[in-house]
């Protein structure tokens, strides 16, 4: 097996690096961990140092450099989105004027500064750097993680935009990828849905998550009428596979029509209307594409498919066989694409299958010394008890069962925007109450979102249906939950409509947070635990020893385990 070293770096929204050898994913970092600044942007210099010293790679030892995007924003224009975001139909026809001469020397004098940054970091010849058109890296991680093997793959890709496209349709087959549809980011689903969130006073390219959850809460009927307002921007026809604006207004410049639509609308209908707007053309998009093509079996990738609403309806077409959604398949998931990609095109590698994704235990971990420096360091027993031992999960357990709420910083840090059991705070599913005292104590999410569960795997039919075995290991996709199951999961569910975000956890995908669920399971009879990520709001996941002790001390967290310490506050 070619055995080739590549490293993939995102110097965007959300930056990080990954390191490929051969078809497999050894580490994978977002930078925003490290420098503990929420969503970071601009060249991850901290996050390409760590998943070079995780995996015991050299810059020498690289065969390749791999940017993903073949044009990225300078950091100073990403940081500044709120100038550009409220832009419209005037806004539009002055630019248009821009000349394509302007826009190649802006292209070329962002290209010779990535350049520069990897040839200054990494001491690294020029010839080795690669640029990976951005929809491509999309695509590319989420088709060659995917489980799927020797089959023709439907491959979809879709987000706000990224090298000039906002989504593309293409076929993949033997470890190859053909595009068939591409469709420009003047057509934009994720533009509108951003836009939305801005609109009502979020953060776009952060809380999206946050109009998806208030969605379930409006009226059905006035959801229906005011998305008309979405559908006369942009639409689908019935046998086409690329969206189609309806006037001449591109959803770049989409703001002040959408501010005037919705002005004096409620804002539970707003976020309701984009919601099921989304899901109408997703649904439809991907019906069509199926009848195109005549391939059943699709993998998705792109910002669009962390709508975990929208993928549970996708999963539940009739025509659609399998389906996979990339984990976090946002623009953190492009530096993986980027190695992925640059590995089978440059190899020519027709075998499938290999690079299929185990877990996303791609980060650190932190020795024993580390956390009794860190200990020492935040002098910890002036404020909490501190005890050793070998065998935390017993004393979570116990901590669980007199209705406690722990955080946990054990093991590889996890990748993604997904707390999954390694750096998570748990507590019982069943008391709704829970859902306050985390907000009000630690969290301090809005009182509409719902939570999590982390459910044991070999349990899950009694709990949700999942008749076409979607992947259910990494929070990608919602389903609904049975009846029975509501009060027991009472706190890990949406409260309005009875749907799950679960993490479904097996001895193989994560063996200490499969034992601690199943000693829970044993003492308790059931079956899960809520689990949302640790940290405090508007902070990144916690990454070391050092970050869950300053979250532990500056909130109303009252118990936190490590690999070997077991903190309980005084």
């Amino acid at each position: 097996m070619n055995n080739k070293i590549i490293l993939g770096i995102h110097d965007g929204h959300n930056c990080g690096a990954s390191i490929s050898i051969g078809p497999k994913i050894i580490a994978s970092v977002s930078e925003e961990r490290l420098t503990r600044k929420k969503n970071d942007v601009g060249f991850p210099e901290k996050a390409i140092s760590e998943v070079l010293k995780i995996s015991g790679v050299t810059s020498s030892q690289l065969s390749y450099v791999a940017y993903a995007s073949l044009f990225m924003h300078s950091k100073n224009h990403l940081q500044d989105i709120y100038e550009w975001y409220n832009v419209g139909e005037s806004d539009q026809k002055r630019d248009n004027n821009i000349s394509n001469d302007y826009k190649k020397k802006i292209f070329k004098i962002r290209k010779d500064e990535r350049i520069e940054n990897v040839k200054r970091l990494l001491g690294i010849e020029e010839q080795k750097i690669r640029f990976v058109e951005h929809h491509v890296a999309h695509l590319a991680a989420a088709y060659y993680l995917s489980p799927f093997k020797k089959k023709p793959i439907l491959g979809i890709t879709c987000d706000g935009a990224g090298d000039g496209l906002s989504a593309t349709v293409n076929i993949c087959d033997n470890n190859k990828i053909k595009r068939i549809c591409e469709i420009s980011r003047h057509s934009s689903i994720g533009k509108i849905y951003s836009r939305v969130t801005y609109l009502m006073g979020l953060r776009p390219w952060q809380d999206e998550y946050k109009v998806m959850g208030l969605a379930p809460y409006a009226d059905k009927t006035r959801v229906i009428e005011q998305s008309k307002k979405l559908f006369n921007l942009l639409n689908i026809d019935h046998d086409e596979i690329a969206f189609k604006l309806q006037t001449g207004l591109s959803t770049n410049y989409c703001y002040e029509y959408l501010k005037k639509s919705f002005e004096n609308v409620r804002f539970d209908v707003i976020a309701g209307a984009v919601q099921y707007f989304t899901e109408q053309m997703l649904v439809k998009w991907i019906k069509n594409c199926i009848n195109h093509t005549k391939i059943r079996d699709v993998v998705c990738g792109g910002g669009v498919f962390m709508n975990v609403k929208s993928n549970m309806l996708l999963g539940e077409i009739s025509s659609v066989n399998s389906i996979f959604f990339m984990p976090t398949s946002s623009d953190e998931s492009i530096s993986m694409g980027a190695c992925l990609y640059l590995y089978y095109s440059e190899n020519n590698i027709n075998n499938n299958g290999e690079s299929a994704i185990e877990n996303l235990y791609l980060g650190a971990e932190f020795d024993k010394k580390c956390e009794e420096n860190e200990l020492k360091n935040n002098n910890v027993t002036e404020f909490s008890e501190v005890l050793e031992t070998n065998n935390t999960n017993k004393y979570i357990v116990e901590i669980l069962k007199n209705d406690g709420i722990i955080g946990l910083c054990r093991g590889k840090m996890e990748w993604g925007a997904r707390a999954l059991g390694n750096r998570s705070i748990i507590t019982d599913p069943s008391n709704f109450n829970k859902i306050n005292i985390l907000n009000s104590q630690i969290k301090s999410r809005d009182f509409w979102m719902p939570f999590a569960p982390a459910i044991i795997d070999d349990d899950t039919k009694n709990i949700f249906d999942n008749k076409k075995k979607i992947c259910t290991r990494f929070m990608a996709s919602a389903f609904k939950i049975k009846e029975e199951q509501k009060s027991i999961f009472s706190s890990a569910s949406h409260p309005k409509d009875g749907t799950i975000r679960p993490q479904t956890v097996s001895e193989k995908s994560n063996k200490n947070f499969y034992d601690l669920l199943k000693k829970y399971k044993k003492s308790t009879g059931r079956s899960g635990v809520l689990n949302t990520s640790f940290n405090l709001h508007g902070e990144p996941i916690v990454c070391s020893p050092k970050d869950a002790i300053n979250v532990f001390k500056r909130s109303g967290l009252k118990n936190l385990a490590l690999n070997n310490f077991i903190l309980k506050k005084k």
